[in-house]
């Protein structure tokens, strides 16, 4: 009996000790699933929390705009940037269209493609094309004393010079008198002072504003025609222009001019020097004979050039295409805003899509063609010639949203006519949903001209002496463009501020120095940007499976919550359950005498 009295003792004990760990095991998982939930849910509600913050968005929306980041995008365009500028790489053109920049930035941008597992390739076409092998230089010989002229650069697909370069004497054509813009070309040009200068084989210094009028800009080449020069130096002539470096014109060397290509007929090598330089060499020429040395060592031919396509297949109507577009060719400038702020958009847009897709945010009904177009500067020639190659598919084409020149105070947004997606008050409306400034600005001006206008763009072909043939193909009147303003020098007299494209201040140290591009814009408008293509091709039913969906975060976070009340309701009830309760209720205790 005592032998039994003690056994039951010991039992008790083992009972009891049970029962403590027993409770501190079923307390053990159940604080652990309580604070699975907790860190589930507050996960899930992080993730979430861009769809509770944008009131006006659809979740997926808000998810793959908020995917958009500025900083990212900035730094594509310093790549861009860094490509033009590096000599060993661009040598001294830059970008622009048809030179070895601009080939290595084909390359590079298709690089960016491939990663983001992009179906990717470079389509080639043959145009003319040009390269800067070195410094341009211009070096004035002032009473024996002979030095160069820092600011000297040559013009956009200038004309090439010997390699040795050209030595001449030094004219001046003076323009007449002009106290503001509005007064260019309200007076005649004083033939009797410009009969009185031989300009033949001589070195010319003129006011680019000369060609801001028809009239004058005639009289110029009639006097170009009558007495060639050996080479033609800009300067800006009057002095409420002294606010802004020169200014590249595109394809200026040529010219791109309803009058003709009369510097490359002529085969008169063109440059620049700023205000203050100008000003300086006038005066020397007004007091002594000066001789200059101008040397421009460009190569011109005709070869390949290369538009970079990048495609993400649709999920439900494929055979039907955006084009979401920015050309990457520059003047003879860095081009930091323009153009590689739109092509950084381009590609930004292209990582998150295809990111979203992936995810499953977002599988778009069309399919999306990200394109970078070659030779913009020349006339739209890259995103011509992509008509001219894809002629028979335009009316595939649902849109075209073309990025040119972001990244500047406010959105701009250029006007596209008669379309019946009302695509320009989308964007706007977009905008408006994202709280971004924005403002319509007339058609034309970039790459989506090529689709909404065919044969108006075509003409621009023609100045090349070549014809596209596509001034007859389907119009794509859903084509807009988003880019920025100020933008050019003239936005001070219009807007009260200037931007600084086809200057060399576009830079992105001069960006951030002088504050008119910035990664913030960037990121707002490229945000625009993305919300504007969902909304033209919205997520098609057949999305791929993902557990990171708006839907499935939800019915998780539902089940979750279900499972952890029925686990805190049955925990509550076996803590007042011994495990010897647990085993009588199922017949299994033994009895002890």
């Amino acid at each position: 009996m005592i032998a039994l009295k003690s056994l039951r003792v010991q039992s008790a004990k083992i009972n009891n000790l049970l029962d403590c760990n027993f409770q501190a095991m079923i307390y053990r998982k159940a604080v652990s699933l309580i604070l699975t939930y907790m860190f589930l849910s507050l996960a899930f509600n992080v993730t979430l929390s861009p769809v509770q913050s944008r009131g006006g968005l659809k979740p997926e929306e808000s998810q793959v705009t908020a995917m958009v980041n500025g900083t990212n995008a900035y730094n594509y365009a310093l790549k861009l940037e860094e490509i033009a500028l590096n000599h060993s790489v661009s040598k001294y053109s830059f970008r622009a269209g048809g030179s070895v920049g601009a080939l290595e930035t084909a390359k590079w941008i298709e690089t960016q493609f491939k990663s983001f597992d992009l179906e990717t390739h470079m389509e080639s076409f043959e145009f003319t094309n040009w390269s800067l092998f070195s410094q341009p230089e211009l070096a004035v010989d002032y009473d024996g004393n002979q030095f160069a002229i820092e600011s000297f650069q040559s013009t956009h697909y200038s004309w090439p010079t010997s390699q040795s370069g050209v030595f001449a004497d030094l004219v001046v054509l003076p323009l007449p008198e002009a106290a503001n813009r509005d007064e260019v070309g309200s007076r005649s040009i004083d033939m009797t002072l410009w009969d009185a200068v031989d300009t033949d084989g001589k070195i010319l210094l003129v006011g680019k504003e000369v060609r801001w009028s028809s009239t004058w800009e005639q009289t110029f080449k009639n006097k170009l025609t009558a007495q060639p020069p050996a080479a033609v130096i800009y300067t800006w002539w009057y002095d409420w222009m002294n606010f802004t470096p020169p200014m590249f014109s595109s394809g200026g060397g040529r010219p791109l001019s309803g009058l003709g290509a009369y510097y490359w007929d002529l085969k008169i090598p063109v440059g620049w020097v700023n205000y203050e330089d100008g000003l300086m060499i006038r005066g020397m020429e007004q007091e002594l004979n000066v001789s200059a040395r101008v040397s421009i060592n460009s190569v011109i031919g005709f070869g390949s050039h290369y538009n970079v396509i990048g495609r993400l297949q649709g999920s439900g109507d494929s055979e039907k295409f955006i084009i979401v577009s920015g050309h990457y060719d520059t003047v003879m400038t860095s081009g930091f805003c323009d153009n590689a702020a739109g092509t950084a958009g381009v590609i930004e847009l292209a990582r998150i899509f295809s990111e979203a897709f992936k995810s499953g945010w977002y599988a778009p009904k069309y399919t999306i063609l990200f394109i970078g177009f070659a030779s913009e500067e020349l006339g739209l020639i890259g995103s011509v010639d992509y008509v001219r190659q894809h002629k028979a598919e335009m009316e595939d084409i649902i849109a075209v949203v073309n990025l040119d020149s972001i990244g500047s105070d406010e959105l701009t947004v250029s006007e596209a006519p008669d379309d019946d997606l009302n695509l320009d008050g989308l964007i706007l409306e977009a905008a408006s949903d994202l709280n971004v400034s924005a403002r319509l600005i007339n058609p034309g001006s970039s790459d989506q001209e090529a689709f909404r206008n065919p044969r108006g763009s075509n003409e621009f072909y023609k100045l090349w002496g070549s014809d596209a043939n596509i001034s007859d193909a389907v119009p794509v009147k859903s084509s807009t463009m988003i880019a920025s303003s100020p933008i050019m020098y003239s936005d001070k007299w219009i807007l009260e501020k200037p931007g600084w494209i086809h200057t060399s201040y576009d830079n992105s140290t001069s960006t951030q120095t002088l504050g008119w591009a910035e990664p913030d814009n960037m990121q707002d408008q490229i945000q625009v940007a993305a919300l504007s293509v969902m909304r033209i091709s919205p997520s098609a039913p057949s999305a791929p499976f993902s557990w990171l969906t708006p839907t499935t975060i939800v019915a998780f976070t539902v089940v979750a919550t279900v499972f952890s009340v029925i686990a805190v309701v049955y925990f509550a009830k076996v803590r007042k359950r011994t495990p010897t309760q647990i085993k009588e209720e199922s017949g299994q205790e033994k009895t002890v005498f």
